[in-house]
């Protein structure tokens, strides 16, 4: 696969997640988010708070419209660009963030033992 394929960062995570391209280095470890700790996207502007880490998400409490409404975020480990001590920084710009499709609790996979 050519390498401009790859350019977009959307692109990428999308591709890393159908298994077409192997997933960048990271430069953290999902162990050492902490609830409380602040998300950005990748232009810096805040996105909300880290709410726990289950498996390879981390839900985000993502504030909308100041704190009376929010909406919780399930984001995936291949969206995390990199962490900083209290920050988790995106490698989204926030306005992608609706369309990422999120706002869901990830399904999980097919359990092989009981398929037909």
């Amino acid at each position: 696969m050519p390498d401009w394929w790859a350019r977009s960062d959307a692109l990428r995570d999308v591709l890393v997640e159908i298994g077409r391209m192997p997933p960048a280095q990271r430069k953290f470890d999902l162990a050492e988010i902490q609830p409380g700790w602040h998300v950005f996207d990748r232009d810096l502007v805040p996105v909300g708070r880290v709410e726990a880490v289950i498996g390879r998400y981390v839900t985000v409490r993502r504030f909308r419209w100041g704190v009376f409404l929010w909406q919780r975020l399930y984001v995936p480990d291949t969206a995390i660009g990199e962490t900083h001590e209290g920050a988790v920084l995106l490698n989204v710009p926030r306005a992608w963030i609706g369309d990422m499709g999120w706002g869901h609790p990830p399904r999980k996979p097919p359990d092989p033992s009981t398929s037909v």
